[in-house]
């Protein structure tokens, strides 16, 4: 906790603001994930889009993992994916956001978001997924 605490603190100043917004964020993602019906929780990130300005969108998506890896609740691809999908468009960015399932032994899905078609968060490993559907 100590450690979060000085990284956050040692961040630069626009990093701390996105940090502070990806937050309460993220909680309302896993309280939608875990307890809303599939269509409205989907729709946590589907807001219209904002006025257009600057925005640096690897910084929102690295951003937006760092606060998911230290946060005491479920903050996995679904969860970021909701949120920089609504941190990006409240920015005017039109992110998309995939739904990928695989099939093995058991059933798996990813979420991953992309801007134009270029993925920017959760791409790693979305080639290892169908996608099924898309919304944004």
């Amino acid at each position: 906790m100590i450690a979060a605490l000085r990284a956050f603190l040692s961040a630069p100043p626009e990093r701390r603001t996105l940090a502070l917004e990806a937050l309460p964020l993220l909680a309302r993602a896993n309280r939608m994930v875990a307890a809303r019906p599939f269509p409205e929780t989907i729709s946590f990130g589907l807001v219209p889009l904002g006025r257009p300005r600057h925005t640096d969108v690897a910084l929102v998506s690295r951003t937006v993992a760092a606060v998911a890896r230290r946060v005491p609740f479920r903050a996995l691809c679904f969860e970021q994916g909701l949120t920089v999908q609504r941190m990006l468009r409240e920015r005017g960015v039109p992110a998309r956001l995939h739904y990928g399932i695989a099939a093995g032994d058991e059933l798996k899905a990813h979420v991953w978001i992309s801007v134009d078609g270029k993925m920017v968060h959760g791409g790693e490993v979305a080639s290892q997924y169908a996608e099924v559907a898309a919304w944004g």
